[in-house]
């Protein structure tokens, strides 16, 4: 079996980047690797990023739905278009219905995940505050060959590159460093 946490990280900042990170190598079509479809990363993703205390069962039931509401996300961030904002308005619209907030302000509106139903109106809403809030202007994507990862910049000066020093910033200065070592096989 592949271990769905080999090469993942959380290092978007948010569990709402932590999601879209859920695909690695998304711009390398030779080595993209979807870890929802790993069996049992879904309930593992969802306590180890804190949306639900525990993990949950029967996710294999909520795998395709999370995926498109992943997908709208990530195009969101990246290319919106239209028909993305109103198919993810739709989804918080059906979320919000479901929702319930504590009596203490400021109001935050969440779906309580009681059963496996409640995953997606939950990450939606989720999403929601994510893209509302001002952090969502801090969104980079990853400049390491093929990544795709997203990630906060809240570097002073916005210069931040790459997802991980130690990963896509490693491999892209050691590729520096060939090239200026060897430059006839550049």
């Amino acid at each position: 079996m592949t271990d769905s946490w080999r090469g993942y990280h959380l290092i978007g900042g948010n569990p709402t980047l932590d999601l879209v990170n859920t695909v690695s190598w998304r711009l390398d079509a030779a080595r993209t690797f979807d870890r929802l479809a790993v069996p049992g990363f879904l309930s593992l993703w969802l306590a180890r990023t804190g949306v639900v205390a525990d993990p949950v069962t029967g996710e294999t039931a909520v795998v395709d739905p999370v995926r498109e509401l992943r997908e709208t996300v990530y195009r969101l961030l990246t290319a919106p278009v239209p028909a993305d904002v109103a198919r993810f308005g739709e989804s918080v619209a059906a979320a919000r219905g479901l929702a319930i907030a504590e009596p203490a302000l400021p109001l935050r509106w969440t779906v309580p995940i009681n059963r496996i139903d409640d995953v997606v109106p939950a990450l939606t809403l989720v999403a929601d505050d994510f893209l509302r809030s001002h952090d969502a202007a801090l969104v980079r994507q990853c400049a390491g060959s093929g990544c795709g990862w997203l990630f906060l910049d809240r570097t002073r000066n916005h210069s931040r590159q790459w997802c991980s020093s130690q990963d896509c910033g490693n491999r892209e200065r050691a590729r520096r460093h060939y090239r200026r070592a060897h430059p006839a096989r550049g």
